[in-house]
């Protein structure tokens, strides 16, 4: 065999010829074109291949014991080596030696000698047989089964004869029924003596038939069954004579009813069937058949293959398929019928349709062996391999016809393969040779360039059963001539492997074990070969869940007309301990499934309350710890039938002529027909007498009309009607009354025009139905002529009899219009016609609504910006979610936000699918529903997710360029997204250039950042024409250029022209701008010099106090020392005397009362102090540099031993003495007011204030108020108290202590303007942490407070600060002027 192949382009190139053992497994790939190629079909058989079959097999005998067997075995094969044959018995592996009295002759015939049964110290040789014929080069195929049977027949008899009592005249049977090998023959006998009458018919089932009966008949009669040598005989049965008591009319009785058979194709069927009782007026019954409710015509086209023999027993010879069905025996008379049934089943010896045919296959490649057969029952498909079975497992797969699929055929699968049919009447088998070669390749020179190797392959989903695999090419520019993928997949350790080729960079990999490692390979492939290099990734799959198997063996046995009872055994592999046992069930078409839980201790269950005559699906489902295991097969069952539960409809009698009636009738409604309607029955009589002496006539299930004939003329009747099934009748109509005609109608006229014409349409047929013509005209209708036509009438006509008053017409074109007519006719002629115009429905095609439960789990995983693989679970599978059936899916798809979105639909056979060719940058919402057969699930819930993005697809739109009025020389440019943008926005690139024949990526460009729709694009050349493309971006690439949009600048303009614009320009707005700018410092102006104005006035008023309160003040003892003043706080100030305490040093705190604004508060002073009472918005200093005015403010009034947070003390010395500094306020650089006092040798650290402007102010007043902008300048000998720590034991002031209160005093909290008419709002406390300052409570020895005198003092200082505070909050303007707020300075 040539071992190398070459392959032909249009250019020249070099080949190198390589051997197959070297060319990796893509070899056989190279020359697959884009389209995937059926392995199957591509098997080509290069050389004549060997015929190796069975000449003769060996068949099934009965041998007798003791006497001589044989099988025969032979084999044909074409070449030079000679089979050898072994035989082996049943199914065992071992081969059988040879006996004294078994043996193989040399022309391979298996022969015994004796044939030994049951026997102690020699094997039984009943069993089956088969034969193999071995050629080593080739193989070993295996010959059918042949069963060999020991004869035998049994001590007693299945059926006897019975007791009979008949009239003289009816007809007697006698049934003889025994099992044995082979059949036996039957012989009867009259007493002691054998039978021989004419009168007497035996069937060769053993039946024997008598009659018309006459006197000498009356006997006893037995039967004698014999089988080789061996024989039974019955019992004696007595054939009596009734007596006259029972001889009164009766309705028919059956001797025999017919049995369920089931025979062999080609053999003949015998349906017996025997009644007796005679009617009213003596007549014995009259037996007909119904084949599946239609009446069996016994002299007929169809009718040669069909006979009736004696007096009812029906004989089919050389049946088939098409005679198995439901045969019904229906025994008549006068009186009554009465129906029995059985069902014949017709057996077909398994053949083959299609049989598998030798070839070759290529390594590495799938190969498909056909395989199909039929037969009833439907035969079971199996392999064998060389002799030896074939399991179904991952790499060998059994196809659901029977088909065997190889998966990555190696050099080990070659030999011989059989496909077996097997069903209960024998085996069939066919052999074929399979051939594994290896072919020979041809690649490439390096010398042309050759496709990139993959890269980034990864694996995007992996699941127990499928992996999802992805990856990229490399930036080459060979990369852009790749056209496809070759991927190769295989079990880690294995040898076997399978192969693909796709054309998109991701691939699903399907049909895997769970918990397994494979080694995954990707080459790249275009015109010039496969990469030389491959991409290569390891994945394991996931666990599946160890769940139970599917049970086995479920059956489902109807045992009622309401019950079904279900049957299975355990399954296989529980894996672990069964819990219990679901079982599911529905009425065929119905919209439910119910759902039953069955114990683990039971195997069976039995459906109750089901209804008649239905048919059920059932499967059953096993459930361990791990949950719901595998579904069995769906099993159908169908409830007996039973009698029908409602009368026929629409009944009507009509009188046609003196002697007849026409009946009229449709069948009960299919719900409440509850079975097969085999028939009618028919029941008149004469009006006013009894129901008794009413006579009964019998119809066929089809029919639905009848005509009673032979009637008295001008009698009234009465008629009823009932359906019948196998089982029984159902209930009857209520009587109808009409009577016949006193005489005979006339035929000297055409008849006049049918009364009623009726037309019911459907979408290809309409029914017709009418009423003879008015009785009154006496007038005969032998028969009616329909008409019809589309558009016009009598196109087409039909003929039909004086008793047809309906017909069916078919075959018509839905949404059409019809004209119908209809005439009577006799002998005369045609009488008028009656007409009708109907239109045809749309033909509707309803879907079959269906209780399956919808996937759930739906999950869209985004993979690409046009691919997303979508995942979901079904319920209706075992836990480990396997398909076993032929279900499928179909995935419905829509992308949001975009009005009139239709929806797609794909169909999937698995539990995932990958969507392509979607939209970048796309939102789409995902259902899927599961389709089995008839039935299907609703749509499972909706899933949405958006693809990536990508670069745009589209360019901008719109762009426009606009000049600008300000400045002529720069543009303005506006655009539209792009109708595409596959993303979001993240700018836009502007290139415009003068010269529009350069290059447009030598242009200038500018960026605009986010999604603006508009630049400026200024210092441009006057008098030029500029041209300007747009580019969009978004986070994976540059969208086209939008098209060239054209602008050209303005020429240059004078410089008188512009000066006269300017002019113009001042004129209209700067003026406007100017004066308001001036009105607004005027007035700013005159507020600041009322404000100084009355700081002035108010320092005066200060000084006066001061020297009025001096001339009464005594000097305190040492031990108290003079309060701090609190400014701006509208609270009640008390001046109280400080005792010293155990610490080293004393300390004194001031306490006040929170009155309202606008209070009066009251100090006491002694003669020595020198303070001054005001009230302020900041309080004091904490140690974090923040005050804590908001504490002090808001405080409820309490008693005098207050307890004041953290005041900030001043502390003269006893030689000190008054003196007024004059500050002066200057801006810092950092938005912080300075002030220096007196003195000047150390700076105080000042607090933050609103960044506001300043003003410089000079203020030269004795008494000032101090609002906490500006600190304080003390002496260098005054000690300063701010609080004491609750920690601390002593406080000493020493000098290092002394700079750091004084590097804290200052720093006040920055306070919003308050106006005098807004209520404080009330600060939010919160609980002090360790280590904060503990404010230091009164004396109880604290001096009185002032008197009242003192309090009107003090708000005339007061009133002034109020009215500057309420002026500030009325002017907005003068916001920045809180931070220059009236302050004092004592120490």
């Amino acid at each position: 065999m040539d071992r190398s192949f070459h392959r032909k382009n249009k250019r020249r190139k070099t080949l190198v010829l390589v051997d197959s053992t070297l060319v990796y497994s893509f070899f056989s790939w190279i020359l697959i074109t884009s389209s995937h190629v059926d392995l199957t079909c591509s098997a080509q058989v290069s050389r004549s291949l060997p015929d190796f079959t069975f000449r003769e097999q060996p068949t099934s005998v009965v041998a007798e014991e003791d006497k001589s067997a044989r099988f025969h075995c032979q084999a044909n094969y074409t070449g030079a080596e000679k089979p050898v044959i072994r035989w082996y018995k049943n199914g065992e592996q071992n081969q059988l030696e040879d006996t004294a009295r078994r043996y193989m002759l040399s022309n391979g015939t298996l022969y015994f000698k004796i044939v030994s049964h049951l026997k102690s110290y020699i094997e039984s040789d009943q069993g089956d047989y088969r034969c193999s014929a071995t050629v080593p080069s080739l193989g070993t195929i295996v010959s059918r089964k042949a069963t060999l049977t020991i004869a035998y027949i049994p001590k007693h008899f299945e059926v006897e004869p019975k007791d009979l009592q008949v009239s003289l005249g009816d007809y007697a049977a006698f049934e003889c029924l025994i099992n044995g090998q082979p059949p036996a023959k039957v012989t009867w006998y009259k007493k002691s003596n054998k039978l021989n009458t004419p009168l007497a018919k035996v069937f060769p089932t053993g039946l024997l038939e008598l009659g018309p009966i006459t006197l000498g008949d009356f006997s006893s009669y037995a039967c004698e069954a014999e089988s080789h040598e061996h024989s039974r005989t019955s019992r004696m049965a007595n054939l009596t004579q009734i007596s006259g008591f029972d001889a009164r009319p009766s309705a028919p009785k059956f001797i025999i009813r017919p049995r369920d058979q089931k025979v062999v194709k080609n053999e003949r069927a015998y349906l017996h069937c025997v009644a007796y009782g005679r009617d009213r007026l003596g007549n014995t019954p009259v037996i007909s058949w119904l084949k599946d409710g239609s009446t069996i015509l016994l002299h007929g086209k169809n009718s040669s293959s069909v006979s009736m023999e004696g007096s009812g027993t029906l004989v089919i010879t050389n049946a088939s398929e098409s005679d198995a069905g439901v045969y019904t025996c229906r025994a008549v008379n006068s009186e009554d019928s009465v129906d029995a049934d059985a069902s014949l089943t017709v057996s077909v010896p398994p053949r083959f349709k299609v049989t598998p045919k030798s070839m070759q296959g290529e390594t590495q490649s799938d190969l498909t062996l056909q395989c199909e057969a039929e037969g009833m029952p439907q035969p079971v498909i199996s392999w064998m391999k060389d002799g030896e079975p074939i399991k179904p497992q991952d790499y060998f797969l059994v196809l659901p016809g029977g088909s065997l699929k190889i998966l990555g055929l190696l050099p080990t699968d070659k030999g011989m393969y059989q496909c077996f049919a097997e069903n209960e009447l024998g085996q069939a088998q066919v052999a074929a040779y399979l051939d594994v070669i290896s072919k020979a390749g041809a690649l490439y020179s390096e010398s042309y360039s050759q496709p990139p190797v993959p890269i980034n392959l990864k694996a995007a989903l992996v699941s127990p059963r499928f992996i999802t695999i992805t990856w990229d090419l490399p930036e080459k520019p060979e990369a852009k001539d790749v056209t496809q993928y070759f991927v190769v997949w295989r079990e880690a350790g294995s040898e076997r492997q399978r192969t693909s080729n796709t054309t998109s960079r991701e691939f699903n990999i399907q049909g895997l074990k769970s918990r397994t490692k494979y080694e995954i390979h990707v080459r790249s492939y275009n015109s010039k070969g496969v990469s030389q290099e491959e991409a290569k990734l390891t994945v394991t799959t996931g666990q599946d869940a160890s769940v139970p198997s599917p049970p086995m063996n479920l059956q489902a046995i109807p045992i009622s007309s309401a019950e079904i009872h279900i049957k299975w055994e355990p399954p296989l592999e529980p894996n672990g301990i069964i819990k219990s046992y679901f079982l599911f069930y529905y009425k065929v078409g119905s919209k439910v499934e119910s759902e039953v839980t069955v114990s683990n201790s039971t195997t069976s269950y039995t459906m109750r309350n089901l209804r008649t005559f239905k048919e059920y699906s059932v499967r059953v489902v096993a459930v361990n710890e791990n949950g719901h295991g595998a579904s069995t097969s769906e099993v159908l069952a169908r409830t007996y039938s039973g009698t029908p539960s409602e009368a026929p409809r629409n009944f009507t009698v009509v009188a046609t002529n003196s002697k007849s009636l026409r009946l009229s009738w449709l069948p009960p409604p299919e719900d409440a027909q509850n079975g097969i309607i085999t028939g009618y029955k028919i029941r008149y009589r004469t009006k006013g007498l009894d129901h008794k002496n009413a006579e009964t006539l019998s119809t066929d299930g089809e029919r639905k009309n009848y005509a009673l004939t032979n009637l008295q003329e001008g009698t009234e009747y009465q008629v009823r009607i009932a359906a019948m099934t196998i089982n029984g009748t159902g209930p009857n109509t209520p009587w109808e009354t009409v009577t016949t005609f006193k005489e005979d109608l006339q035929e000297n006229d055409v008849p006049g025009v049918p009364a009623l014409l009726i037309a019911q349409t459907k979408a290809n047929s309409i029914l017709v139905s009418w009423a003879p013509p008015s009785p009154h005209s006496k007038i005969l209708v032998r028969g009616y002529v329909l008409g019809y036509g589309k558009g016009i009438a009598d196109v087409y006509k039909h003929t039909l009899d004086a008793n047809s008053q309906d017909f069916h017409i078919k075959n018509l074109q839905p949404n059409s219009q019809y004209v119908i007519s209809i005439r009577a006719f006799n002998y005369k002629g045609q009488g008028p016609s009656k007409y009708e115009t109907v239109n045809t429905p749309e033909e509707m095609h309803e879907e079959q609504v269906t209780p399956m439960l919808p996937p759930v789990g739906l999950k869209a995983h985004v993979l690409s910006s046009t691919t997303i693989m979508l995942t979901w679970s079904d319920n209706s599978l075992s836990r480990n979610q396997r398909i076993m059936d032929d279900r499928y899916y179909t995935i419905k798809y829509r992308q949001l936000n975009l009005k009139n979105s239709k929806f797609k639909y794909i169909n999937a056979t698995d539990l995932n699918y990958h969507i392509e060719s979607l939209r970048p940058h796309t939102e789409y919402e995902f259902m899927v529903k599961v389709i089995k057969g008839r039935r299907e699930s609703d749509y499972s819930m909706t899933v949405v997710n958006k693809t990536e993005e990508s670069a745009p697809l589209s360019e901008p739109r719109d762009v426009t360029p606009v000049g600008l009025e300000k400045n002529p020389f720069a543009v303005s440019l506006n655009w539209q997204p792009p109708l595409r943008p596959n993303g979001q926005i993240t700018g836009y690139l502007i290139y415009y250039t003068h010269d529009e024949h350069t290059n447009d990526m030598l242009w200038p460009m500018e960026g605009v950042v986010g999604d603006k729709l508009s630049t400026v694009i200024d210092k441009l050349t006057p008098d030029t024409r500029y041209h300007f493309k747009v580019q969009a971006r978004n986070s994976k690439g540059l969208s086209p250029k939008s098209e060239t949009a054209t602008y050209r600048t303005p020429p240059k303009t004078p410089t008188g022209q512009e000066n006269t614009e300017t002019e113009k320009g001042l004129t209209t707005n700067v003026i406007i701008i100017i004066a308001a700018c001036a009105a607004g410092f005027v007035f700013c102006t005159v507020v600041i010099v009322i404000i100084v104005c009355l700081c002035r006035w108010h320092g005066g008023r200060s000084n006066n106090l001061d020297k009025s309160q001096s001339k009464v003040t005594k000097i305190p003892p040492p031990s108290v020392k003079p309060p701090d003043l609190w400014i701006h706080q509208p609270s009640h100030l008390e001046l109280q005397n400080m005792e010293r305490s155990n610490r080293s040093e004393s300390s004194a705190s001031v306490a006040t009362s929170t009155l309202r604004r606008g209070s009066r508060g009251s100090a006491d002073q002694t003669d020595d102090q020198a303070s001054t009472l005001d009230r302020r918005r900041n309080s004091f200093i904490d140690d974090r540099g923040y005050p804590s005015s908001g504490e002090e403010r808001y405080q409820p009034i309490q008693s005098r031993n207050l307890i004041r947070p953290k005041p900030v003390a001043l502390l003269p010395e006893a030689q000190f003495s008054l003196r007024e500094p004059i500050p002066t306020v200057t801006p810092g650089s950092n938005g912080h007011i300075l002030q220096y006092g007196d003195n000047t040798g150390s700076q105080i650290p000042l607090r933050p204030v609103y960044p506001r402007t300043q003003y410089n102010t000079q203020y030269q007043s004795a008494a000032r108020v101090n609002a906490g902008d500006l600190p304080h300048t003390c002496p260098p000998t005054s000690k300063i108290l701010c609080a004491v720590d609750e920690d601390d034991g002593s406080l000493e002031m020493s000098g290092g202590m002394e700079e750091s209160f004084n590097s804290r005093i200052g720093y006040v909290k920055p306070q919003q303007s308050i106006s005098p008419y807004k209520k404080p709002t009330a600060p939010v406390m919160s609980t002090p942490n360790k280590g904060s300052r503990t404010p230091i409570s009164f004396n109880s020895k604290s001096p009185d407070l002032k008197s009242k005198k003192d309090d009107a003092d003090l708000s005339k200082s007061l009133s002034t600060e109020e009215l500057t505070a309420e002026m500030a909050n009325l002017e907005g303007l003068m916001k920045d002027l809180n931070a220059i707020t009236q302050q004092e300075f004592e120490c």
